[in-house]
């Protein structure tokens, strides 16, 4: 299954973990942002948001890795206009506080996880039990 992974410059070890994990188990990597260089013009800005939208959209699940920046909140955004799956990795209390949750971090196509993040790719394909990879 296509897939893509959001979160902010700061969590680009757990992302690229996470990739690792996820491709082993025969997944694809629709777009991997950790291979930019910041952008540095608007230029730059547009050409990634609009791999990045598109990686999105040809993806069978999204997930986001919290903490997340502005970024990620719109591809989180994205993929949920688009219907497709996602799945929120938080290892805080930043989805149940009530202080630092979103709306959108508990409407319909979102699935919270709070496990290691070794154990993310498990819990994904068990939501998905009928494909094959």
């Amino acid at each position: 299954m296509n897939y893509y992974i959001g979160s902010g410059f700061y969590n680009t070890e757990n992302v690229r973990r996470l990739r690792d994990l996820l491709t082993a188990q025969g997944h694809t990597h629709t777009y991997d942002w950790t291979l930019n260089a910041r952008a540095d013009s608007i230029d730059a800005l547009r050409a990634i948001g609009e791999k990045e939208r598109d990686a999105i959209k040809n993806s069978d699940f999204v997930i986001v890795l919290l903490p997340a920046g502005k970024g990620s909140h719109v591809e989180l955004g994205i993929a949920i206009g688009s219907g497709v799956p996602v799945f929120l990795h938080d290892t805080t209390d930043s989805m149940t506080d009530f202080e630092t949750t979103s709306t959108f971090y508990h409407v319909s196509h979102v699935v919270q996880l709070t496990d290691d993040l070794e154990d993310v790719p498990h819990q994904i394909d068990s939501y998905f039990p009928s494909a094959s990879f």
